[in-house]
Parts: structure tokens; C-alpha cells; sequence
């Protein structure tokens, strides 16, 4: 099964580094253009630089918690580059932790980030282009957001992050199939992005894992290009699981 993007316009938040670095990688591939949206304009110049090679693409800096400043970028990317027909978000704060020691401060950072700022670029979005062309929108959920897990591998504030995620996926699916816009997330377990390489994990970690492995930054960038595109016409309002089987074993 071949997937091509015809010179789409895809963009990637959380683009210029880990997963959202791969997944641009693969769209540039696949024949789109790519807008990647970061907060550090270091790590902005470097991708470009890397990716540039593969086909078009450019950097916007923006903090995703700033939603007041997400409607001007949306609009500098449809003036550069066009209007946008794919949205994948992988941006988000990864932050293990047990619930006592959890402050108000963590709590709203968390949710400014991975669930506010998510879903008004969504928002955005759709105003702007895709209420007129339609269009394919893949959230980053985790699979933190369907069980309960570890401290050392989530915690109450990013599991609630995400959770709200899955939710807010399928509601906005709902809402938004009027105007041909497909709405999915991704629900990854353990990957090995720099993020999770930090955090410290007992010998014993990986043995709930079926495939007895982490995923890599590719595994989930291949779900991620399926779910964008026509072959994926059909399916709206999923969250697909990529955890090498975790969440279905029953201990």
C-alpha cells in the first residue's frame, strides 16, 4: 500500500523534535509540504536544516499554552504556505510523578499544554482552512489516558491530560464531519524518544510489554501517516493504541 500527499500541507506540532521530528520526516517523504510548530527556535533551524533536503518545509515558533498568539501563526502558515489540510499534534509535556506531591502549578501547566493549547489549534484550524476544504486531524493521546499506570511512567495530572484527549477527539469527530474533517488520535505506550531515555526504569519494566519492547519514534509515525490519509477515509473519532500490547494483559 503506497500513501501519497500530493503536495498537501501537513502540519506538525511539537515538530522539531522526537516523534514530531519523524513523522514530518515521513510526510516530506510521502510528497507533503510540512509546517512544523515548536517552542524552541533552536531546534526549529536544525530540523529545517535536516529535513529541507527531503522536500518543503518550514518553522513557526510558538507556546501552544499562549492561545491568544495560536490564531496569528495559524494565519502566517496559510499566507507562506496555504491552506492547511492535515493537522497531527504531537506536542505535548511528559512528566511522571506521584499524585501527593502534584502542585496547582504542574497541574495547570500540564493541561495548557497538552489539552488547552491542543485543542484551540485545532480550533484554528478548522476557522481558518478547514471549515472550507476539509481535512484530517491526528491528536496524540497516550496510553496513560485509557489505564492507570506506574508514577515513574505517568501521573495524575498527564494521565488526566490525556485522557481528555481520547475524549475530546471523539467529540470533536462528531462536531466536525460537516464540514469533512476526520478526527483520530494515537494512543502510544513507552517509546523511545530522549524524554523517556531521562526517566528511570527497573529491569523488570518491560516484562508487561507482549513484545517485550518499547516502540520506536517510526512505529508511531507509520500509524500516524496511515490515519492522515485516504486510505484511512472511513475511520474518524479512534484512538489507535501502539504499546506492543500492554494495555490488553490482564495483570
Amino acid at each position: 500500500m503506497k500513501i501519497e500527499f500530493n503536495n498537501k500541507l501537513v502540519v506538525v506540532t511539537g515538530g522539531a523534535g522526537g516523534i514530531g521530528m519523524v513523522c514530518a520526516k515521513n510526510f516530506l517523504e510521502a510528497g507533503a509540504k510540512v509546517a512544523i510548530i515548536d517552542i524552541s527556535s533552536e531546534a526549529i533551524e536544525n530540523t529545517e536544516k535536516e529535513l529541507s533536503q527531503i522536500g518543503e518545509i518550514k518553522g513557526y515558533v510558538l507556546d501552544i499554552s499562549k492561545v491568544e498568539a495560536i490564531g496569528a501563526t495559524v494565519s502566517k502558515i496559510r499566507e507562506d504556505m496555504g491552506e492547511i489540510e492535515i493537522l497531527i499534534q504531537t506536542a505535548g509535556l511528559l512528566r511522571g510523578g506521584k499524585g501527593l506531591e502534584i502542585d496547582k502549578d504542574a497541574w495547570d501547566l500540564m493541561m495548557n499544554i497538552n489539552t488547552r493549547g491542543m485543542f484551540f489549534v485545532m480550533q484554528e484550524v478548522i476557522k481558518q482552512s478547514m471549515k472550507n476544504s476539509g481535512g484530517s486531524i491526528v491528536n496524540f493521546a497516550s496510553m496513560a489516558g485509557i489505564r492507570g499506570m506506574n508514577a515513574a511512567m505517568a501521573s495524575a495530572h498527564y494521565s488526566a491530560s490525556k485522557g481528555a484527549v481520547v475524549s475530546m477527539t471523539m467529540q470533536a469527530a462528531v462536531e466536525w464531519a460537516e464540514y469533512r474533517v476526520r478526527v483520530n488520535a494515537v494512543a502510544p505506550g513507552g517509546v523511545k524518544t530522549k524524554a523517556m531515555a531521562n526517566m528511570e526504569f527497573h529491569k523488570t519494566a518491560f516484562d508487561p510489554i507482549p513484545l517485550k519492547k518499547l516502540s520506536e519514534p517510526q512505529d508511531i509515525a507509520n500509524s500516524v501517516v496511515f490515519l492522515a490519509s485516504d486510505k484511512a477515509a472511513m475511520i474518524t473519532g479512534q484512538t489507535l493504541v501502539i504499546d506492543g500490547g500492554s494495555s490488553i494483559v490482564g495483570y
